[in-house]
């Protein structure tokens, strides 16, 4: 498609302009030239180099964050699905570390390693063995994780603002993931007692 019937401002003419141009095609590209598509960044003829737009490193949006908007209740309930996910999945792994972890192990319960382990347990005690125990687990590690991630991301909010407003501070962050873990140990201790008892 040629580029014909352009005025002295580089835009080209009406659907008559350019022959054997049909109407929509004179009007797409109307159009085009008018927002500057195929143009310089000065306004110069088709195909023009614009000079490279530069980004700021910091200003691109962080994967792992939720939006700026983002409320409590939504860091814990992404917190919550993300715990109960967490503990379903790596659950049979959990069971063999506290098996292998017993000061007074069962003669039978000794392995060589976690697969061996987890072959043994489903072999000698059935397949849903080294699930025992997971709707005590998945039930407490839903609030545990709730609270963690609420109180880690508000109190690095807060203590942010208060050490280095407008900013990122390393010592807001790491005080808020101290609380935040005394918070999550205290909810799902009982829990993990329970879970111990099942795997044993």
């Amino acid at each position: 498609m040629e580029l014909e019937g352009r005025g002295a401002g580089g835009v080209a003419g009406g659907p008559a302009a350019g022959p054997g141009r049909s109407p929509g095609e004179s009007a797409l590209l109307d159009g085009w030239l008018q927002r500057g598509v195929g143009r310089g960044a000065s306004g110069g003829e088709a195909g023009a180099c614009r000079p490279p737009v530069r980004q700021d490193p910091d200003s691109s949006p962080d994967y792992e964050a939720l939006p700026a908007g983002a409320t409590v209740t939504t860091h814990m309930v992404a917190g919550a699905v993300a715990g109960i996910l967490e503990h379903c999945v790596m659950y049979p792994v959990d069971c063999v570390k506290t098996r292998m972890q017993s000061l007074q192990p069962d003669p039978a319960a000794r392995y060589r390693n976690v697969l061996e382990a987890l072959w043994r347990i489903i072999r000698t005690e059935g397949l849903w063995r080294p699930m025992r125990g997971l709707n005590v687990t998945a039930t407490g590690a839903g609030p545990a994780h709730a609270l963690y991630f609420a109180c880690y991301e508000k109190l690095k909010k807060t203590l942010s603002d208060v050490i280095h407003p407008g900013g990122n501070s390393h010592i807001a962050n790491g005080a808020a993931g101290c609380v935040a873990t005394l918070l999550h140990d205290a909810a799902m201790n009982p829990v993990e007692e329970m879970k111990m008892d099942f795997d044993i």
